[in-house]
């Protein structure tokens, strides 16, 4: 057979990742996702990929091709000799792959007992070991087969290696993978609690054992999130891995949708309302206080009109981000309560501490000097009012009463601090 093509290909590839990139081997090698680990598939596919191979071919066409290079060139360089050898590593286990994928598609289901764990002492009956096998071929992400009496991990696909870092030899049964792949204590033991009430679950509910998220953690240290779900038959069952990542990302996002402003940047009157009734149900069962500003941009309707609607968002938006910047403890909360108002709500916080926070606001407004030639001092300012409640007061009392300490100070010339009289 003429392996010239395959030969100058795969040179070319090994001498272009070890000599371009300025990054040390191990790291070129070692990472399951690198550029370089995806490019020799890329290669193995356009060489190997549509060929039909050959059930016990000789030579092995994988050594073969590999012995060849190594007679062609003269590997000096330790890296170029790692970098080769690996890949004739990954064109193994791929060409393998391939191996039993053709087998199975045409009906050949007497599989090498090398396919699965030595270790079980309870091995798949032959039907179920060439639908299991073949789910393990085609499937792109981390699958392993367990037996449920012995605990024994069956089998795990190259993708479960490539993703945790862990082989058979390393978590050869359950014991090993809840110690090594979630080494915390307490969770480890929720997520023991977790997929013991899925497997439960599943036994009433067609053996499928539903998706949940679990915090895995690889050989390497890293941590990722996988929605683990899978098919339980009794005597074994099969857990399936899915990189959670992205989804989380969209649910993230769309969770600030729900509740962040979309000018401002800041939470929004949903988000408020929530965390307002929340605080207020907290103060029922403490002594603490809870104190609340309402904030107004004074004169913003003629701001608008005078330096238009661009120049007023571009505004909001930066009032909303100092008054966020000065408002600095974690409990503390600050929104968009409509238009140009914005709220705080400080937790834990008695009424000469918001009278305080409240000072701090106006000064910081002040310092932004964003000019106003309808203002009485010609820059941008706010007015405000302050309210403290305890556990004894009513929710929508104090809202109301919040807000008419704003409307006074908006009445007494604005640019001013007017606080409740029911602080009085």
């Amino acid at each position: 057979m003429n392996y010239v093509e395959q030969i100058n290909k795969i040179k070319s590839l090994v001498e272009y990742y070890t000599c371009q990139f300025n990054q040390p081997i191990s790291e070129l090698l070692n990472n399951p996702s690198s550029e370089f680990k995806q490019s020799a598939y890329r290669l193995f596919y356009e060489l190997i990929k549509f060929k039909n191979p050959s059930f016990c071919q000789e030579p092995h066409p994988i050594n073969e091709v590999f012995s060849l290079i190594k007679r062609s060139i003269s590997c000096t360089e330790h890296s170029e000799k790692s970098a080769l050898e690996c890949v004739e590593r990954w064109w193994l286990e791929w060409y393998f792959t391939l191996e039993m994928d053709a087998k199975l598609a045409s009906s050949i289901t007497d599989i090498p007992a090398s396919y699965v764990s030595s270790s079980t002492q309870h091995p798949m009956r032959k039907h179920e070991l060439s639908h299991y096998a073949r789910l393990f071929t085609v499937l792109p992400m981390p699958i392993c087969n367990v037996c449920a009496r012995t605990g024994d991990l069956l089998k795990v696909n190259q993708r479960f290696v490539d993703v945790f870092g862990y082989t058979l030899d390393e978590v050869p049964n359950l014991a090993a993978w809840w110690e090594k792949a979630f080494p915390d204590p307490e969770y480890r033991k929720s997520a023991k609690a977790l997929w013991k009430n899925s497997l439960q679950f599943a036994k009433g509910n067609n053996n499928d054992i539903p998706a949940n998220d679990y915090r895995v953690r690889c050989s390497n240290g890293s941590e990722l999130v996988m929605e683990v779900s899978g098919i339980d038959n009794g005597d074994e069952f099969i857990a399936v891995f899915y990189d959670a990542t992205e989804r989380l990302k969209a649910q993230d996002i769309l969770r600030d949708m729900a509740f962040l402003d979309s000018l401002t940047k800041i939470a929004n009157r949903r988000r408020f309302d929530e965390q307002f009734a929340y605080e207020f149900e907290r103060l029922k069962s403490s002594a603490d206080k809870l104190s609340m500003i309402f904030i107004d941009v004074d004169h913003f309707k003629k701001f608008n009109d005078r330096y238009g609607h661009v120049t007023g968002d571009i505004c909001l938006r930066d009032v909303a981000q100092k008054i966020a910047a000065t408002v600095s403890r974690p409990e503390d909360f600050v929104a968009r309560y409509g238009g140009e108002e914005f709220v705080v709500l400080l937790p834990q916080t008695d009424t000469q501490g918001a009278l305080f926070i409240a000072d701090q606001i106006q000064k910081a407004i002040e310092e932004l000097a964003i000019p106003h030639q309808d203002s009485f001092t010609g820059v941008l300012s706010i007015s405000m009012g302050v309210n403290t409640a305890d556990a004894n007061d009513d929710k929508l009392i104090f809202l109301k009463a919040t807000d008419s300490a704003l409307y006074y100070a908006k009445r007494q010339g604005r640019n001013c601090i007017a606080l409740s009289s029911e602080n009085l």
